[in-house]
């Protein structure tokens, strides 16, 4: 027993030390992107992409390569799929590990920046005209502020833009509806919808300029009917 704890307290110090690379290399091979994530078809229908892809097709084009959007959306679309498949060989023999210790990364960091983005805005209607009782960043529209602003509703929101899921829309545009309802006895109908626009440049932003935009996927509730049973 003797020569077996010797020999084992002799490996240790090689044991250890081949789990920590082993670690070392989960973790980093671990935190290149999914193949899912990086050849998802929403993703690459998504506007802020699309921008994106024809930003990158502008530049080439300024500095003499002849390529369009779309062809350049093509060629990174098959480069995406090769990266994919070399990354999902990789990470093989690392998941296992990652499902036992819990290492794993469920979201894209280091995104691309959201320069098309979609605000949820709330509106009631009283007697023939319609008031907006919510719009991020708008004192004058600030209904239920601390619940619009925190950090879980933020992100669930911001999805929309990127990735629009009915059933999700529908919910919550539902509940708010409810809610909006309940505060304000005096509406008729609630009207929650998505307002699409393209960010600003930093120039134009400190001039105090507001983006110009359009509505999108506009759902209408009658008060009564979200007064009765919920």
């Amino acid at each position: 027993m003797s020569g077996l704890r010797r020999r084992l307290a002799e490996a240790w110090p090689h044991l250890r030390a081949l789990f920590i690379a082993y670690h070392v290399a989960a973790v980093v091979i671990l935190s290149l992107p999914p193949p899912g994530a990086m050849t998802s078809p929403a993703l690459w229908r998504s506007a802020n992409l699309r921008a994106d892809i024809a930003g990158y097709a502008a530049a080439l084009q300024r500095a003499g390569v002849d390529v369009t959007p779309t062809e350049l959306g093509d060629r990174l679309l098959r480069a995406a799929h090769g990266v994919a498949a070399v990354t999902d060989a990789l990470s093989r023999p690392f998941r296992g590990y990652a499902e036992v210790v819990g290492a794993r990364q469920g979201w894209a960091m280091f995104a691309s920046p959201q320069r098309h983005p979609a605000e949820l805005h709330v509106e009631l209607q009283e007697g023939e005209s319609w008031r907006l009782i919510y719009r991020p960043h708008d004192d004058a529209a600030a209904w239920r502020s601390a619940t619009m602003r925190h950090n879980r509703m933020r992100k669930f929101a911001g999805r929309f833009a990127r990735g629009f899921i009915p059933k999700n829309y529908d919910e919550l545009a539902r509940w708010l509806a409810q809610e909006a309802a309940a505060d304000h006895p005096q509406a008729t109908a609630v009207r929650v919808r998505l307002y699409r626009y393209t960010s600003l440049p930093p120039a134009e932003v400190r001039e105090g300029q507001r983006p110009k935009g359009r509505y999108e996927h506009t759902r209408t509730f009658s008060s009564a009917d979200l007064r009765g049973p919920r």
